[in-house]
C-alpha cells in the first residue's frame, strides 16, 4: 500500500497546485447495517461476506490516512455503493463546477474505480485512471481492469503522464 499511498499525495499535490479541485470518496456504511447491500452474488455465496463490504461510519476504519487527509477547500462524499457517483452528488458537483474529465484512482480497482468509471462514461464525463494510484487484493482482477475492461470507458495513464498533461 505504501507506494499507492506515495502516489495518492504526488497526484493530490500536482492537482491542489493547479487548483484543480480535490474530491474525495468514502465507502462506509451505518453502523447498524441498515444500508449494507445484501443482494445475493456468486462470490457472496462463495464467501459468506455481503458483497459490499465497507468501514463504518465515524469509526477510525472510515479515516483517511494523515498523509492525504482532506484540507478545508476539498470536497467529501460518503460513497455507500461502489461507484463514487451513485447516490453522492458528486456528478452535480462537478457540474456546478464545470468540469467534465475526472482523474480517479482507488481500491478496489475492479470495484470501486471501474464501477465509477463506467458510470461517469454514463454521464458523459471523461476520465482518466492513474495506475500507480489504484489498488486491489485481487492481483489478477486489477490488472484485468486496468489493462483490459477500463479501457473501453477510459484513458489509463501513469502519474508522470498525467503530471506532464496537467502542467501544460
Amino acid at each position: 500500500m505504501r507506494p499507492v499511498l506515495d502516489a495518492w499525495v504526488r497526484m493530490i499535490s500536482i492537482a491542489r497546485g493547479e487548483d484543480i479541485p480535490v474530491v474525495y470518496t468514502t465507502p462506509v456504511s451505518r453502523a447498524d447495517g441498515a444500508d449494507v447491500v445484501m443482494l445475493p452474488t456468486d462470490l457472496s455465496a462463495e464467501t459468506g461476506v455481503p458483497p459490499l463490504t465497507n468501514a463504518v461510519e465515524g469509526t477510525s476504519d472510515s479515516e483517511f490516512p494523515e498523509e492525504i487527509v482532506p484540507q478545508a477547500q476539498d470536497y467529501v462524499f460518503l460513497k455507500r455503493r461502489p461507484s463514487a457517483f451513485y447516490g453522492t452528488g458528486v456528478a452535480e458537483l462537478l457540474h456546478m463546477l464545470r468540469r467534465d474529465i475526472i482523474i480517479i484512482g482507488g481500491g478496489a480497482t475492479n470495484r470501486g474505480v471501474e464501477t465509477s468509471v463506467r458510470e461517469a462514461f454514463n454521464l458523459d464525463i471523461a476520465s482518466v485512471v492513474v495506475r500507480e494510484c489504484c489498488w486491489g487484493s485481487d492481483a489478477a482482477a486489477h490488472a484485468y481492469s486496468l489493462d483490459k475492461a477500463m479501457k473501453m470507458y477510459a484513458r489509463i495513464r501513469h502519474l508522470d503522464q498525467i503530471a506532464a498533461m496537467l502542467r501544460r
